[in-house]
């Protein structure tokens, strides 16, 4: 039978018109399509041979095939080959090529033998498929997967009924749930119940294509507890430009949101010491300038000039003592504390301090007790810092304990180290406010604290005295009207 064909002059028979039809698929094809003998010559090389690798029709016909294959190569390439001797077909094997001008490409290739019409083998024929692109956004995918991996941030991604499809390590490690258990389950498990509002919301957006940026809001973990985050969200959308989904970037802004409240917290602690320092300061300088004014009036008699002058006296004591607070604070934060160490003796040290407050005590009815170990507790020390220390435990024992009260002191020895418990009957310390005890700037607010004043630097001074001499300091309280311990552990020397 004949058929026309065009584009052919004259009658073709069937089998040509197929084998016509053939070559054109062949030539059309954007694969390079090659054959070739069972040496490896190349019999056949279509078009897309010619732009993939370099070579024309002509350049290659009739040689050998191995001058695509880079030299690293060979050995698949006879491996392939005598797969194909076998009668096998290898198909979709990746690997590259070397162009005519010395580049490699990146393909993914068939090989199947070529049979006579009595089925012998006669040679073989290759489909390569560059695959260049493919790689390219293989490798893209890849860095943008270990992006995601790698991330501090919580990367999630959801489909627009807020269902998670992934789930970073990020996510893992700020929400508690592993991926295994968050894919699948909706967004929502991690919404507090009193923010599932939000989550209508940002869905709402999404679907209407808007992003969210940078939205401060708080998240559950899933022990229960709760974080800060600030989240990102972005429609994900499909090669035609809807949208299919969203993407999740929580970042945790616990850390800030703390160091906010603690920078909050300095700043209030910082204006009520500035208040409380004017206030303190402006007391007995209104006494010593009120007094002065007096005297200058030349009207005050013997007695009164001597009440003036004790008077005057206290309240400059007072003023030197808040000053020198202050200096020392200074001191400390600036690390310019210097000690001058020598062997003393701790009970002495304790006693002398005792003496110093008597008076005070005495003066507000306060029963007084000291009680010292037979022991002798020999320590490394600078005397004056020390008395610095028991003094301030002391006078702070004294001035928040009411007339009538005790204060009992006791100097023991418990192994290598000395204690010295100041023990009081005064009005308390707060549960609340006991980790603050010996935080500077920091007083309890009450109303018998604020009748005797302070700037609050005595307890934040003993506490880094104390540890300068490689000791410890503590403090404890029942309660509110249940009275204070505080005890002094310092190293004992040998002699």
């Amino acid at each position: 039978m004949l058929l026309p064909l065009n584009g052919v002059d004259g009658p073709v028979n069937a089998v040509d018109s197929s084998a016509l039809r053939l070559a054109a698929l062949v030539e059309s094809s954007d694969d390079a399509i090659i054959s070739e003998d069972l040496t490896g010559m190349v019999e056949t090389w279509n078009r897309a041979a010619e732009r993939m690798f370099g070579y024309t029709a002509a350049e290659l016909i009739g040689r050998s095939s191995q001058v695509i294959v880079p030299s690293d190569r060979v050995d698949e390439d006879r491996a392939v080959r005598a797969r194909i001797e076998s009668g096998e077909t290898v198909r979709h094997f990746e690997t590259v090529r070397l162009t005519k001008h010395h580049t490699l490409v990146p393909v993914s290739m068939s090989v199947s033998p070529l049979l006579d019409g009595g089925g012998e083998l006669i040679g073989l024929s290759r489909i390569a498929r560059d695959i260049t692109q493919q790689k390219a956004l293989e490798r893209q995918a890849f860095r943008l997967a270990a992006i995601v991996n790698s991330s501090d941030d919580a990367i999630v991604s959801k489909d627009l009924n807020g269902v998670i499809l992934t789930w970073n390590p990020a996510a893992e490690r700020m929400f508690g749930y592993t991926a295994d258990e968050a894919v699948g389950r909706s967004i929502r498990m991690i919404i507090p119940a009193d923010r599932q509002a939000e989550e209508d919301y940002v869905l709402g957006r999404i679907r209407s294509g808007l992003a969210i940026e940078h939205f401060e809001t708080v998240r559950q973990r899933k022990d229960g507890s709760t974080l800060d985050i600030s989240l990102s969200t972005s429609p994900i959308r499909d090669r035609s430009g809807k949208v299919i989904g969203a993407s999740k970037i929580a970042r945790d802004i616990s850390p800030q949101r703390r160091l906010m409240r603690e920078l909050e917290e300095a700043n209030r602690t910082k204006d009520e010491f500035l208040a409380t320092l004017s206030h303190e300061l402006r007391t007995p300088l209104n006494a010593v300038i009120g007094y002065l004014r007096i005297v200058r009036t030349g009207h005050v008699t013997e007695a009164r000039r001597e009440q003036i002058l004790e008077v005057l006296e206290r309240n400059a004591t007072i003023l030197s003592q808040l000053v020198s607070d202050l200096l020392d604070i200074s001191s400390i934060v600036t690390g310019k504390v210097r000690l001058h160490t020598a062997t003393v003796d701790l009970a002495e040290i304790v006693s002398a301090a005792i003496d110093v407050v008597r008076p005070t005590a005495e003066a507000k009815g306060i029963e007084l007790s000291l009680t010292t170990s037979s022991q002798p507790l020999v320590t490394r020390a600078d005397a004056e810092r020390l008395q610095q220390v028991f003094w301030n435990l002391l006078t702070n024992a004294l001035k928040f304990t009411r007339s009538g009260g005790r204060v009992a002191v006791d100097v023991s020895r418990h192994g290598s180290t000395a204690q010295v418990t100041v023990v009081d009957t005064g009005v308390g310390i707060k549960a609340d406010f006991l980790p603050y005890v010996f935080q500077r700037f920091r007083q309890a607010d009450s109303v018998f604290g604020r009748e005797v004043g302070g700037l609050g630097l005595g307890l934040a001074l003993v506490r880094h005295f104390v540890e300068l001499h490689g000791g410890d300091v503590s403090a404890e309280s029942a309660g509110e009207g249940k009275g204070a311990t505080f005890r002094v552990r310092l190293p004992l020397t040998s002699s």
